[in-house]
């Protein structure tokens, strides 16, 4: 007797591991992945270039909507010690991400054009080079 529940034991595991696999595999040919976890870092504070021989900065905030999407993010650029810089607000289609470095898409012409981001006003956003 205890031999034959040894056996459906073993029959049953083997049954639920063949429709665990099953499972993944239809969800993998519907492009749904098993959701792996996600990795979520601030950007506060980053410094960010233009080009490698470009404009260095660094981002101090992010500008949402009503709807709480980001838009923009305020990219403070020269200076030294605070004195002398400019900050710029540079829409968000602009920033590319490769692991630690994070680059703007737009020109220095773009940059010496644009308007100084006040807080207080309606911010004229900086958009990308290829716009």
């Amino acid at each position: 007797m205890t031999q034959i529940r040894w056996r459906a034991a073993c029959l049953c595991a083997m049954v639920v591991g063949v429709l665990g696999f099953v499972a993944l595999a239809i969800a993998a040919e519907e492009g749904q992945a098993p959701a792996a976890p996600v990795k979520l870092e601030s950007v506060l504070g980053r410094d960010v270039a233009t080009s490698p021989e470009g404009d260095a900065g660094r981002i101090i905030d992010l500008l949402v909507d009503s709807d709480g999407t980001l838009r923009a993010a305020v990219v403070e650029f020269g200076g030294f010690l605070g004195i002398g810089t400019r900050k710029i607000a540079i829409e968000w289609q602009a920033f590319r991400f490769a692991g630690r470095v994070i680059a703007v898409d737009v020109s220095r012409e773009q940059l010496r054009a644009a308007p100084d981001y006040k807080s207080s006003d309606n911010p004229a956003l900086l958009r990308t080079t290829s716009d």
